[in-house]
């Protein structure tokens, strides 16, 4: 009970998609499930245990804090910690069996001395940085790392790793094929120094389904297992029968006729061109439907497209329902999803707002309760 304004997030297209990856990753290579940021908006707890479930053999978070809730939930697969450690968090890492990914020799010896402490043997994946320009060890520098890795001794380098920049780009397919280059040379080198890394990997989402992979065995695929296709995938490249896994609801609160004339809204930005139906809904800006959508987004009531009219605000949102036949009070409201032919995708929303679909399902806000549904069972 309560305001009636939720996301649902579809389990069984989750696990459609896992499948859809796995299938084009191939037989032999191991799929890593990036469920950091709270599974891109859609609950990470309850994402995890279904990917876990369908056999997802690795997640990848990006903070140990992600990683230790994954395991007081019960998740037992194997947990990357995409950025790393903190000072202070190297006895958390081994206790709750994280893998984290290094990049500087003092976050190493900080872990060793921890593990030597422990009488453990830490796995870590190192990465380098092949052009992304964020986190790695720069791939000029790859010699004098491997060498100077040499002396832990409670360390095992199980891994390693680059992130590509520009994969979902067609026009940067020379860069993207450079960094790939540059990170099989930096495996060499490991190789040479005496390192036996059991993984190696390179490919996001992009990647999986639009580059080859020679010598590579695990994908670490993001916007795609959410159902993300379109600004996620080059546009050259076929899409795949991938399915959104998140929706959003409201319902009308309030609905009021307005004269022709009338502004609407903070700011008065709107102003009834005729007599108009108006519909109040309780979700806002704080919500994580974005202001940016004031005047111009839309959503679908009774099978029928309605504008969003004047500015969004922080807990409440117009919508023009003057065309949508037997509009009434309580009436479904769906602002991201599917109705019939009609639908609102995480993509749409983000070109319209200049941005990527995983900004618009990361942002919706802690206070819309996230309620998990199946394809035979409706709503969990």
């Amino acid at each position: 009970m309560g305001r009636p304004t939720w996301a649902e997030i579809n389990l069984d297209a989750l696990a459609h998609n896992l499948h859809v990856i796995r299938e084009r990753a191939g037989a032999k290579v191991c799929v890593m499930a990036a469920v950091k940021a709270n599974a891109y908006g859609h609950g990470a707890v309850e994402c995890a245990r279904r990917l876990e479930a369908e056999g997802t053999d690795w997640f990848g978070v990006a903070l140990p804090e992600e990683g230790i809730e994954l395991r007081r939930a019960g998740i037992t697969r194997p947990i990357l910690g995409l950025g790393g450690f903190w000072k202070g968090q190297e006895a958390a890492c081994l206790e709750q069996r994280l893998t984290p990914v290094v990049y500087r020799l003092d976050m190493i010896e900080s872990l060793d001395r921890a593990a030597r402490e422990a009488r453990a043997i830490a796995d870590v994946h190192v990465k380098i940085d092949t052009g992304m320009g964020r986190l790695g060890v720069r791939a000029d520098q790859v010699s004098e790392f491997a060498q100077s890795a040499k002396r832990f001794t409670n360390i095992r380098i199980d891994g390693l790793m680059t992130h590509l920049a520009a994969a979902d780009d067609e026009t940067k397919a020379d860069f993207t094929n450079d960094q790939l280059l540059s990170f099989q040379n930096a495996v060499r080198i490991f190789r040479e120094n005496g390192f036996a890394p059991k993984f190696i990997h390179a490919a996001n989402s992009a990647a999986t389904f639009a580059h080859a992979r020679d010598g590579e065995n695990l994908v670490r695929p993001g916007g795609t297992l959410y159902g993300f296709t379109r600004d996620v995938l080059p546009a050259n490249v076929e899409r795949p029968p991938l399915r959104p896994v998140m929706s959003l609801h409201s319902r009308i609160m309030l609905l009021k006729k307005v004269p022709r004339g009338e502004q609407l809204g903070y700011g008065c930005t709107f102003e009834t061109k005729r007599d108009s139906l108006i519909a109040t809904l309780p979700i806002g800006y704080d919500d994580g439907y974005r202001r940016a959508l004031s005047n111009r987004g839309r959503v679908i009531v009774r099978g029928e497209f309605a504008p969003v009219v004047g500015r969004v605000s922080m807990d409440l949102t117009l919508v023009d329902v003057t065309e949508v036949a037997g509009a009434s009070h309580n009436d479904e409201v769906i602002l991201l999803g599917k109705a019939g032919k009609l639908s609102i995708s995480a993509e749409e929303i983000g070109a319209m707002m200049k941005t990527i679909s995983y900004e618009i399902t990361c942002g919706i806000s802690a206070r819309v309760p996230r309620i998990y549904t199946s394809d035979q069972e409706g709503v969990m």
